[in-house]
């Protein structure tokens, strides 16, 4: 019998399949966009109203002003954030539950609605933001 011989191939480089190794990244990838929890932010979202939306009132009400030092004022006086019996008492006087509160574009939301708050603590019926037309 007569023997074969193989000839190795000497110059022969290896190689590696990179089409799984692609595939197996994508599938993780899907599967930690599917599974990730995407977590929305906690608040309240309020859009001051620009001077498209704004419109002229007719109707009585009682301004506050906060400027974008902080200090709020109500007919004519500074008072704190807190002060609702302050607010009551010229929600009364005035004889209508409506305030229209004039923030300046500056001032930290959580100072308007903390506002916003103590206004309806105070008995207000309705509170707008006011927009300069």
């Amino acid at each position: 019998m007569s023997r074969r011989r193989f000839r190795r191939k000497k110059n022969r480089s290896a190689s590696i399949d990179m089409g799984p190794m692609i595939d197996m990244v994508f599938l993780l990838l899907i599967f930690y966009i599917v599974t990730t929890s995407f977590v929305k932010e906690a608040g309240v979202e309020i859009s001051r109203p620009s001077s498209s939306q704004a419109l002229s009132v007719n109707t009585s009400f009682v301004p506050i002003a906060i400027h974008k030092s902080g200090t709020i004022h109500l007919n004519g006086r500074i008072i704190q954030p807190e002060d609702s019996a302050a607010i009551a008492q010229v929600l009364a006087a005035a004889g209508t539950k409506r305030i229209v509160v004039q923030a300046d574009r500056d001032v930290p939301t959580y100072l308007l609605l903390k506002v916003m708050d103590v206004c309806k603590l105070a008995g207000a019926k309705q509170i707008d933001v006011a927009a300069v037309k």
